[in-house]
């Protein structure tokens, strides 16, 4: 906590904005935004190099989350105060940094794929930026960020390294797609489990189950279309491409604000609506694509 003093002692205006900056390249938004962009219009090997380490260190992290069940730095100590703009994107529990999860597999997988010391440079210190910034703002402790980044980090090079040294098979697809879905069951069992014991809360939980479905449709979706849709991202033109991302994300949108209105905000209807968010982005959209966004 000294540290989080020390750097509650050097907040200004300029700091806040800049770091809440900082900070959202950490975010969900952003980086299912990039993601999509990658996927849809660019490099499927790559988003699917960054999808595997977000999904996995996604589960990883919000396992880890639920059993050791820490809390916030200013639920710790009730003296220190984060800055208020960020409060609403601080859910759950502390420990390890969500942000730093979701940054160090969408920057790390960028880097370890191109494998350029410029590339390398960049996405650390993006990395870096979003770990500090969480301090900054009173959210996570160093512990937090730390451990977010070393457990992301290896899941990310571990993903990597099976990119580039083995050749898929239809049993090696089977069986990872049901590592990933058994994965993400056990995360929403185990969830589920203490919440109905009163180990914990829904509201703490919430973000365990979301990545459950999350990496659920994943796991689903990625076998279904890389065996059966194989769709082409490329497209020479431009308008076409941002067509795309537009009409693909808005339908994510909508996919994620209806179910929510329909399902309401429980814990199993958190998980089945970022099951068919991630099925809209692996499945749904690539065979719209397939089908109406394809070269002429």
């Amino acid at each position: 906590m000294e540290f989080l003093y020390f750097l509650e002692s050097i907040r200004n205006g300029f700091l806040n904005v800049f770091f809440i900056i900082c900070t959202s390249f950490g975010e969900e938004l952003v980086l299912i935004s990039l993601f999509a962009v990658i996927y849809w219009c660019i490099n499927k090997k790559l988003a699917y190099r960054i999808a595997f380490s977000y999904f996995l260190s996604g589960v990883a992290v919000q396992g880890l989350k639920i059993h050791f069940r820490i809390e916030r730095p200013w639920v710790l100590d009730p003296e220190f105060k984060p800055v208020d703009q960020v409060m609403d994107t601080a859910t759950g529990y502390s420990f390890p940094s969500g942000h730093t999860q979701s940054s160090t597999s969408l920057y790390s997988s960028i880097a370890f794929h191109f494998k350029k010391r410029a590339v390398y440079i960049g996405a650390f210190v993006l990395i870096a930026a979003v770990m500090l910034s969480r301090m900054y703002l009173g959210c996570h402790t160093p512990k937090d960020v730390l451990v977010g980044f070393a457990v992301t980090i290896v899941i990310s090079a571990a993903v990597s390294f099976a990119f580039d040294n083995f050749n898929s098979t239809l049993l090696t697809d089977i069986l990872v797609s049901l590592l990933i879905f058994v994965l993400s069951a056990a995360l929403f069992g185990y969830s589920y489990y203490l919440v109905n014991t009163g180990a914990t809360t829904d509201v703490l939980a919430m973000d365990g189950f979301k990545a459950a479905g999350a990496g659920a449709g994943f796991a689903v979706g990625w076998f279904i279309e890389k065996r059966y849709i194989r769709f082409d991202p490329k497209n020479s033109h431009l308008w076409v491409q941002i067509l795309k991302v537009v009409t693909g994300l808005a339908g994510a949108l909508v996919i994620k604000s209806g179910l929510k209105l329909i399902l309401g905000n429980t814990m199993i209807s958190n998980t089945v609506r970022y099951f068919f968010v991630i099925l809209w982005i692996a499945v749904a959209f690539p065979l719209i694509i397939k089908k109406l966004f394809r070269e002429r």
